[in-house]
């Protein structure tokens, strides 16, 4: 795949993550959640808009501008990062959150490898420290998300006998 190539899926996935928290954020009821998957879809978009002005610039121009980019979201609660801990206790009918845990995990991880080869790809080192920078930030999602469900999922198991045996 050439880093052309590359870009177009980039942004494909930004745009899906952007969708699937913009979702989550809309149907879950925790106030915390709300406000984190808002922000999650806010950087998701930053993603893609950062992505496209970069690419613009370089495949119609042949200018790296790399622009500064922090990430939007801090996840100071260790234990229960996106939710509050009141919403362990009605996980049961909680399937939609989880399922978003779960698929927002998987996106964040793929995105998180797709950028690392990315950068192997590019030839300037400004270009491959940005998205080396890009597969860090997604990693952290991941990271986030993946607690967030350790935090949930026993109760989650429990909640809905999913071990009867």
């Amino acid at each position: 795949m050439d880093l052309r190539e590359a870009f177009k899926v980039a942004i494909k996935g930004e745009v899906e993550g952007r969708e699937l928290y913009r979702s989550a954020a809309e149907f879950t009821e925790d106030e915390k959640a709300k406000k984190v998957f808002s922000h999650l879809a806010d950087e998701e978009q930053l993603h893609l808009e950062t992505l496209q002005r970069i690419g613009e610039k370089y495949f119609n121009e042949g200018v790296l501008e790399i622009p500064e980019v922090k990430p939007m979201v801090s996840f100071d609660d260790a234990e229960s990062p996106i939710f509050t801990r009141e919403f362990r206790e009605f996980v049961r009918d909680r399937h939609r959150e989880i399922s978003a845990l779960s698929i927002g995990m998987k996106l964040e991880l793929e995105s998180a490898r797709f950028y690392r080869e990315m950068a192997k790809s590019a030839k300037e080192e400004e270009l491959k420290k940005f998205l080396n920078f890009l597969g860090d930030w997604e990693e952290s999602h991941y990271n986030a998300l993946k607690k967030q469900m350790e935090f949930l999922e026993e109760y989650y198991v429990l909640k809905n006998s999913l071990y009867r045996f």
